[in-house]
């Protein structure tokens, strides 16, 4: 009988799949894991080329438990895009420990290319006290977008880059959104307040309540969106300058105060809802205000 042959697998033939196909499945591995960009773009040139303009001016810089610096190094180092930074220390390996030094390393390499940060959004922060101080030296320049997720208290991590962010807010901060107590009323003091100034979607989500009120709303000039959930804010008297009167299109509140609405009319509103509202006697007065210009939704 003749010997028989061992079966040989054909090349892979990946290499000339056209970049429309390609593209197709980068964005489709990325919406299902953003994780999977990085490793993608090390994958070879032509893959990090495509991914590059796939994401178009802008690269998603994930840093987690399992980063390294070399990863973030490539991303950065690979491409000159805007970049938009995402933290989350909250997924682990089964037996996989927080490793400070390796932390530090990644974020280092990231806050040195500061200046072309899009966007800065902590999902889960480092361990308190298990890493040193990290300071961000750029101009945020390019920062469009902030948000802070449930959970991320403030510390010697977080309070340096809002400090960034605040002494370089520019025009170009156009969204914001907070989901801890001690981050709004850190950037609600007079010093800070001026990071506001531009921004057009503020989400402020609360766990809890606060009792101790924030002045944000005279500072609100340009907003659009304002979402609010458990939000304590001041006793506004008729006469206060509240700016966002006349920009506001969308609104939805939760458990927050609408007195600041009283004898008020928003010319532009287009989508309202408010929920559980504190200081329910003037609901009447705010609902024929909104009426007179678009429809409301108050439960």
């Amino acid at each position: 009988m003749p010997p028989r042959r061992r079966a040989v697998c054909p090349p892979s033939k990946v290499h000339v799949f056209p970049v429309e196909m390609l593209t197709k499945i980068f964005m489709f591995a990325i919406q299902a894991d953003p994780h999977s960009q990085k490793n993608i773009m090390l994958v070879c040139r032509r893959w990090h080329d495509i991914m590059l303009s796939t994401l178009g001016n802008r690269a998603k810089l994930w840093i987690g438990r399992s980063t390294r610096k070399k990863e973030v190094e490539a991303i950065i180092d690979g491409n000159r895009s805007l970049l938009d930074v995402t933290v989350d220390m909250s997924i682990k390996r089964y037996g996989q420990r927080f490793d400070a030094r390796k932390f530090h390393a990644c974020f280092m390499v990231a806050a040195q290319a500061a200046s072309r940060w899009r966007s800065f959004e902590l999902i889960s922060p480092p361990p308190r006290g298990e890493y040193e101080d990290l300071q961000i030296l750029q101009p945020l320049q390019h920062f469009v977008s902030f948000s802070l997720h449930q959970g991320c208290a403030l510390g010697n991590f977080l309070e340096p880059l809002m400090a960034t962010m605040a002494a370089t807010a520019t025009p170009n901060l156009t969204r914001i959104c907070i989901s801890d107590p001690n981050a709004v009323r850190y950037l609600g003091q007079p010093a800070l307040i001026h990071v506001f100034h531009s921004v057009t979607i503020l989400i402020i989500q609360l766990p809890k309540r606060i009792d101790s009120p924030v002045d944000i709303l005279p500072y609100l000039e340009r907003l659009e969106s304002f979402e609010a959930h458990r939000l304590c804010l001041p006793i506004y008297p008729p006469d206060a300058h509240l700016p966002l009167t006349q920009t506001l299109r969308g609104l939805h509140l939760k458990r927050v105060s609408i007195q600041w609405m009283s004898e008020r009319v928003f010319p532009h509103i287009e989508k309202c809802y408010i929920e559980f509202p504190h200081h329910a006697d003037t609901i009447q007065i705010c609902e024929y205000a909104f009426m007179l210009l678009a429809p409301v939704c108050l439960q």
